[in-house]
């Protein structure tokens, strides 16, 4: 239950004690029955995955990774979940370039709400390179199943433009990252 406060998960790369186990770090409301945290996708523990689900306006979703990932979070200071995590590795078409932050450290079986982030359409879609604002949505750490330790988001809404000075649009995105 305590191994993801105070560490970062990079790619398929080890895990990196960053704060230890201190209460300071930061908490959140324990908030296990959350919906964000048993939604598919699924990524089952003990497995190197990313997967990205859904609709941003017309263009649907399917981002999935079982190699070369090329994501990681932090979960310590600024929270912070990244694809591409390294410019040194091309995302493919269909691969979605994601950020998003929340607010504190989460332990597994915690919750937050989106506090940013921003999402450009791959390169497969009609209006590629198209970024929107990540206005909200829910992150959050599995405890316990098959996904033990799995992150997991849905974001639930999103404006045009970096800045989110655009208009609204449509969305309805899940992921999850092990």
């Amino acid at each position: 239950m305590w191994k993801n406060l105070g560490w970062v998960r990079v790619g398929t790369l080890a895990w990196i004690s960053s704060c230890g186990f201190c209460v300071a770090c930061g908490s959140s409301s324990d908030s296990g029955a959350s919906a964000v945290l048993t939604e598919a996708p699924h990524c089952p523990s003990g497995t190197d995955a990313l997967k990205i689900e859904g609709a941003i306006g017309d263009a649907v979703i399917d981002d999935t990774r079982t190699s070369n990932l090329n994501a990681g979070y932090e979960n310590i200071g600024m929270p912070k979940f990244s694809t591409p995590l390294s410019t040194l590795g091309m995302l493919e078409p269909n691969q979605l370039p994601i950020t998003i932050t929340w607010a504190q450290s989460l332990f597994d079986g915690q919750t937050a709400a989106i506090t940013g982030g921003t999402l450009t359409l791959p390169a497969d879609q009609p209006n590629a390179g198209a970024t929107f604002c990540i206005s909200a949505g829910e992150v959050g750490f599995v405890s316990g199943g098959s996904e033990d330790s799995a992150f997991k988001f849905v974001v639930t809404q999103v404006k045009s433009g970096a800045d989110c000075s655009g208009a609204a649009t449509a969305v309805d995105l899940h992921g999850c990252y092990q």
